[in-house]
């Protein structure tokens, strides 16, 4: 395997890895706040993607390449994102689901 492949492979599994922390992260979060926690998550959110973005801000030659990782960086975050809101949003629907089927 060629030095990029492997970066771009690790990148991918780092990237995907964190994904999954910050959905259980955000579900426990979820799940602690009780009946605010979609006003919550999205307070949260527009948080985080702001200050990914600030950190795209630098100049030079790196913006490109700080402009891409901070797109990715925003895209898996909007997708852990997504993802415990749908949790949330189907968890009425599945009446009285434990904690443990939700963080699932």
């Amino acid at each position: 395997m060629k030095q990029n492949d492997r970066a771009i492979l690790q990148d991918r599994v780092r990237t995907l890895v964190l994904r999954h922390a910050l959905e259980a992260a955000l579900q426990r979060l979820a799940h602690l706040s009780g009946a605010d926690a979609e006003e919550e998550l999205l307070r949260l959110e527009h948080s985080i993607v702001s200050a990914t973005r600030r950190v795209g801000e630098v100049p030079g030659n790196l913006q490109l390449a700080a402009l891409v990782a901070v797109e990715d960086a925003v895209a898996a975050i909007r997708t852990a994102f997504d993802t415990v809101h749908q949790r949330i949003e189907a968890a009425p629907a599945a009446g009285s689901a434990s904690p443990a089927a939700l963080a699932a």
